[in-house]
């Protein structure tokens, strides 16, 4: 999987095709008790705290490529001050997703894209 610095003007939409790899070569398809998990964080802001946070499910994933399209509209590049911000994303598996952040205790949850710069231009 290719993880690539964003560069993004404010206001400007985005999107990201994104896979989930397992050990066996192939992507892992997400179960219906699964979540994605999209941040946008400052530099050294821990990931609960972040500025934006979306969550994936099986519902967002295609099933034949196994992909997930991250993505922000105008309205949320439109608040964020230009700068350096980072993304990373976390798969987080079992427990049950009642809304985003909010869900049991999870079997396990592995960051999937390390922390990556996001650069919104004025």
């Amino acid at each position: 999987m290719s993880v690539k610095i964003v560069k993004l003007n404010r206001g400007d939409s985005w999107s990201q095709k994104t896979s989930i790899p397992c050990e066996d070569g192939q992507n892992y398809l997400l179960t219906a008790s699964d979540a994605l998990y999209f941040a946008l964080l400052y530099p050294h802001q821990p990931f609960e705290e972040a500025i934006l946070l979306k969550g994936y499910t099986v519902e967002d994933q295609d099933t034949k490529t196994r992909e997930i399209t991250l993505s922000l509209t105008p309205n949320e590049t439109r608040s964020l001050t230009p700068g350096v911000y980072y993304y990373t994303t976390k798969l987080q598996r079992g427990g049950t997703l009642e809304s985003v952040g909010d869900f049991d205790e999870p079997d396990e949850v592995r960051t999937i894209i390390e922390r990556t710069k996001f650069i919104i231009n004025e």
